[in-house]
């Protein structure tokens, strides 16, 4: 699903733009989980259909099944053959992608130095018959085929008859004529890898018989040197065949799905590094031809914070400011952001209820659900398409079948977890520790919490390190807040977390049993000890009435407005194990300062922060016992108006 967030689409449209000179940033859209990232991209696939060359790679299909694979190979032989799509008046030839994979292809192990030329010589001699390029073509597609959205169906074998027209397409591009039929491979391309664009002297020949030693190598630097040689032969062959292009109204698209994933890293740093590269050299060959590329990347934080250092940071912009950018460098990171209430809303009058209140109050209560996470708010929608009424039994909602076999709640919060993963699965380690991690209300207080986790996750692990599941992503660790809806599922999974029974096997417990996990008690009563120990935790472990004759001492004594801040501190946390409603609201404490106080601790967090009260009546009785115990308590403050004030704002953000 992407829904509103007109303004990153328009940022995508500028930047595929031609631009007046230079090229464009390359740019990273980062989200967490589910944000709608891959959405986003199908969606630009679509919208630049037919109207210029665009591809789009998803290296995680292939890392899934082969973990730890670092080439970027498959990556440019599939931006390779998304490209050749037939595209009026964009003609593109590979020639030097397609000249490095027969080097890497000639084994010359153990040859001397001229007949190892030799072979080489005869392997290009052999290419430039048709067939054989065109089974060399169908190699590739083998390689990476199943990278490009179009080619074939994730983890499906391309079919013969669309391999062979591919690959007889990517042959004819080369073959425009037929004397080219017998000589296919141009001098300026073999040339090529002796200056690689840059004013180099070296041997062309030499070049690809050290590219063919080195691509199966493991060395990091040397594998760098592979990914950079590929990628500037793979922007030479763009920048040679639009050279010629009069007037071309769009970039080439690359659209690159999920950033994070190992060759997707190489592939943008490699990017990186050669336009940087051909920038800094004076009197470029390929510098002086316009750069014809549009890459854009997803990203849930990790691909800038493996690059930055060894590259300049990129410049950082957040949805939706992105109308005036500052001058973007080299990349641009934009942090993506959640659906407004008004874009849920919509979406309610779209798919479900087209006309009268029930569209805005269905889109409301979901929007307060699910904070806007765009795959949540799309599955809570299809959930409530059959029982509308459940939107006011959140309970029944989260707990009932969500896609798949498992509770809705279980799937949503697999969301984020899956966000975190390098195979983009549900893992059920992670998902147990976000539950685990869900007790804290920031950054600093989750790293307290690192002992409680299983092995072996640790502060280095994404649960700690990602910029999208903590955010804002460039404050410090009291400022960066767990994504609301991660929070608030994590929180119920907590809150029915049961102690282990003594004799209990670890390796008999299970996600989702209620079992798995420090309880809510263990993790709060960490946080309570911990360097950040406050009210708000000893409130979570049932101290209401403590904490209550704490505040009412503090009152009379403390200015105002910082009295006010330090209760909403103690209130941020709904206590999720507490379900009776009368003892929410603890009508029987009586009208005296202690008793309102003692509601308040009650009422406040229900209101502000657990969408599962969200019946009308339930919420005006709720807005009615705030409001008259902030009015018996304004004559103990220091300021009574300011609590005359927050009497009267309605219920905070469901007002």
């Amino acid at each position: 699903m992407f829904v509103g967030r007109t303004e990153l689409l328009d940022l995508v449209d500028r930047l595929v733009a031609v631009p007046d000179a230079g090229s464009r940033p390359v740019l990273v859209v980062e989200g967490v989980g589910g944000s709608g990232r891959t959405a986003l991209l199908g969606q630009v696939a679509d919208t630049w259909h037919g109207r210029t060359p665009r591809v789009l790679v998803r290296p995680r299909l292939r890392e899934h099944a082969r973990a730890g694979d670092r080439a970027v190979r498959p990556v440019v032989a599939a931006v390779m053959l998304g490209l050749s799509e037939a595209v009026p008046y964009y003609r593109l030839s590979f020639e030097r992608v397609l000249l490095a994979q027969i080097a890497i292809e000639t084994d010359t192990t153990g040859l001397s130095p001229d007949d190892a030329r030799a072979r080489l010589r005869a392997a290009d001699l052999a290419y430039r018959d048709r067939a054989a390029l065109a089974d060399l073509t169908r190699r590739l597609i083998g390689v990476a085929g199943d990278l490009v959205g179009g080619l074939a169906a994730p983890g499906a074998e391309i079919a013969q008859s669309a391999a062979n027209q591919l690959a007889d397409y990517v042959v004819g591009r080369l073959q425009r004529s037929r004397w080219l039929s017998r000589r296919v491979w141009s001098a300026e391309a073999l040339d090529w890898f002796g200056h690689r664009g840059q004013g180099l002297g070296n041997d062309a020949e030499l070049v690809r018989l050290e590219l063919g030693a080195h691509a199966a190598g493991d060395d990091p630097v040397v594998r760098r040197g592979v990914d950079d040689l590929l990628v500037a032969a793979l922007l030479a062959d763009l920048r040679h065949s639009l050279a010629g292009m009069a007037n071309r109204p769009a970039n080439a698209v690359v659209l690159l799905d999920d950033g994070d994933t190992p060759s997707a890293t190489a592939f943008v740093g490699a990017v990186l590094r050669v336009r940087r590269a051909l920038a800094a050299t004076r009197n470029s060959p390929d510098g002086r031809l316009p750069d014809p590329l549009t890459l854009v990347v997803t990203s849930g934080g990790a691909l800038v914070a493996e690059l930055t250092g060894a590259l300049p940071a990129p410049a950082h912009a957040v949805e939706p400011a992105l109308a005036d950018l500052p001058d973007a460098g080299w990349w641009l990171r934009v942090t993506s952001a959640d659906l407004t209430s008004d874009d849920v809303i919509q979406l309610a009058r779209d798919r479900l209820w087209a006309a009268g209140p029930i569209a805005e109050t269905i889109g409301l209560a979901v929007h307060w659900l699910t904070a806007g996470h765009p795959e949540a708010t799309r599955a809570v929608l299809d959930r409530l398409h059959d029982e509308p009424a459940l939107v006011h039994d959140v309970d029944r909602l989260l707990d009932g079948p969500g896609p798949g076999a498992g509770r809705l709640g279980d799937h949503l919060l697999g969301l984020f977890a899956r966000g975190l993963s390098a195979t983009m699965d549900d893992d059920a380690t992670l998902r147990e520790a976000l539950v685990t991690l869900s007790a804290a209300r920031h950054l600093a207080e989750a790293e307290s919490l690192v002992a409680l986790l299983p092995a072996p996750l640790g502060l280095e692990s994404a649960l700690f390190t990602s910029p999208t599941l903590w955010s804002p992503p460039d404050a410090p660790p009291d400022a960066r807040r767990l994504h609301p809806l991660a929070r608030y599922l994590g929180l119920r999974a907590l809150a029915a977390r049961r102690p282990e029974p003594e004799d209990a096997r670890p390796d008999a417990r299970r996600a989702g049993d209620g079992r798995r996990g420090p309880t809510w008690d263990e993790v709060v009563g960490v946080l309570a000890s911990g360097p950040s120990a406050h009210p708000h935790h000893r409130l979570l472990l049932g101290d209401r009435r403590g904490v209550a004759g704490e505040l009412l001492d503090l009152l009379p004594t403390l200015p105002t407005a910082r009295w006010l801040e330090l209760f909403d501190a103690v209130v941020a946390t709904p206590d999720l194990r507490r379900r009776d409603f009368a003892e929410v609201c603890a009508r029987g404490e009586g009208d005296t300062p202690a008793g309102h106080l003692f509601r308040l601790l009650g009422v406040v967090p229900v209101l502000e922060h657990d969408p599962r009260v969200s019946a009308r009546e339930r919420l005006a009785e709720l807005k009615d016992l705030e409001e008259v115990d902030y009015r018996a308590l304004a004559p103990k403050a220091q300021d009574p108006a300011a609590m005359i004030r927050r009497a009267v704002r309605r219920g905070g953000r469901r007002g």
